[in-house]
């Protein structure tokens, strides 16, 4: 995680940082790296794993608070005891167990989520958990974590001024609508004031060229990808 100070963990990352109450959401996806898993576990308040996720949950890194989710997986694999996680099944066919985990979160008070092991395997739920970063906006921020990038959304208005080494890869995705008033500085291909479209024109493996990267979106929102490790 070259990007990243490992010592000072999720709470301090450059492309999320900590602002409030906030949990760690690990998925029922591939398995991420114990480094990555560790580092956004430094600094959470609420460690929620999705139905399956992470079983047997003693070998994490850290005890989940609560496991999420319809069990249609975890059948038949539950941990007893009272020094156990706390289980939480909803049966709810219309809402996945990423999206019931987030849910618990918001109950919980959380203000931010990272969502880890949300991408890879099934392409239908890696594209659902990334649109779950628009449909839950109105109420907390959340930082897709991926295998090797993190994932964010930023909102019409909002401007950021990322510090991030000189030739970190980064991505911007309007896969949720139009977006206008997009500026990018301190980029290999800066842009002013554009209006994108989901269509394109490509906006895939930019590069920063000058620390702080600034990104601005003037209307509609944008998800921003960046990669963890340097590629030059």
């Amino acid at each position: 995680m070259s990007n990243y100070d490992p010592e000072k963990g999720g709470a301090s990352c450059p492309l999320f940082p900590k602002r409030g109450p906030r949990a760690v959401v690990l998925c029922d996806g591939p398995p991420p790296a114990a480094e990555v898993l560790q580092y956004w576990l430094a600094g959470a308040d609420l460690f929620i794993c999705a139905d399956a996720a992470g079983h047997p949950y003693d070998q994490l890194p850290r005890l989940p608070d609560a496991v999420v989710g319809d069990f249609d997986s975890l059948a038949g694999r539950i941990l007893d005891g009272k020094s156990g996680p706390k289980y939480l099944q909803l049966k709810d066919q219309f809402t996945t167990d990423s999206e019931k985990a987030i849910l618990f979160a918001v109950e919980q008070g959380m203000q931010e989520v990272v969502l880890i092991g949300s991408t890879g395997w099934r392409l239908d739920h890696t594209v659902y958990n990334c649109q779950l970063v628009e449909r839950f906006a109105g109420e907390l921020r959340i930082c897709v974590a991926g295998e090797y990038a993190d994932m964010v959304r930023l909102a019409g208005g909002e401007n950021v001024a990322w510090h991030l080494p000189e030739g970190t890869l980064f991505s911007l995705l309007p896969i949720l609508g139009t977006a206008k008033g997009v500026t990018v500085e301190g980029a290999q291909f800066p842009m002013l004031g554009e209006t994108v479209e989901p269509g394109g024109p490509a906006m895939i493996s930019n590069r920063v060229t000058m620390s702080p990267l600034l990104v601005t979106v003037g209307e509609g929102s944008m998800l921003v990808s960046v990669h963890r490790e340097l590629d030059i």
